[in-house]
């Protein structure tokens, strides 16, 4: 079975926004548009990261022999990204467009963003698996001046996108360690919006899966209200 984040490399379709005008695009799909999977429009561009097997991430043969992280151009939109690990994609991000959201899970958390507080009021957010960033961007864009926090297990993946896709916001930090051995250190109502984003071969890892994990991010953000709401938790699961 495929789980939402990985159906580009299952043979699925997964439907593409078409660009919106103006700084930053709404996190809205037209219903009836229907695209080939992304990786099918991808340029040959490959910028890997320590693992890589070559400059353009290819073995040999021609075949893609890269494990771990590495970053594929989108052929379609000039300032476009696919992150890959192990040769699956993960994370997409348009630097020129970062209201513009590819995969169709982080579109629906982007809605459940969008809901979280009256449009453009900056939120506390905490990203746990930060993948090529791109909600932490959509956020910058969409809620400028939010302070945000994104906490990702895998150094190699952290040092490739400061790298190659800086994030270039001040406001944003990034912190490699484990998402609940990060999560548990932070203090009561800390944040506003916490999204668990965290897979290990194909998997939600067990340890983020667990009661003990749902009430420490429910710790995170009680009593983080904004009129008379709490805090957001929304997560991606397989």
């Amino acid at each position: 079975d495929c789980s939402t984040a990985m159906r580009t490399s299952c043979g699925a379709d997964v439907p593409s926004q078409r660009r919106t005008r103006g700084p930053v695009s709404p996190n809205r799909f037209p219903a009836c548009a229907r695209e080939s999977p992304i990786i099918a429009g991808m340029g040959r561009r490959r910028q890997t990261g320590p693992a890589g097997h070559g400059p353009d991430g290819m073995s040999a043969d021609g075949v893609s022999g890269v494990l771990g992280p590495e970053l594929l151009r989108d052929a379609d939109r000039r300032g476009a990204w696919m992150l890959l690990i192990d040769g699956v994609p993960q994370s997409h991000v348009d630097l020129d467009d970062p209201g513009y959201l590819d995969f169709e899970y982080v579109r629906r958390i982007g809605h459940v963003i969008d809901e979280a507080a009256p449009a453009g009021q900056p939120l506390r957010v905490l990203h746990l698996g930060a993948g090529a960033l791109t909600l932490a961007r959509y956020v910058a864009s969409t809620r400028p001046g939010s302070p945000q926090l994104a906490v990702e297990v895998d150094a190699a993946l952290v040092d490739l996108i400061r790298l190659r896709l800086p994030p270039r916001n001040p406001r944003l930090r990034v912190r490699v360690g484990d998402a609940r051995a990060e999560l548990e250190r932070l203090r009561p109502g800390s944040f506003d919006v916490v999204i668990a984003d965290v897979f290990a071969g194909g998997r939600t890892p067990a340890h983020l899966t667990s009661a003990e994990f749902w009430a420490a991010a429910q710790r995170v953000v009680h009593g983080t209200s904004r009129g008379s709401r709490d805090g957001v938790v929304a997560a991606n699961v397989a």
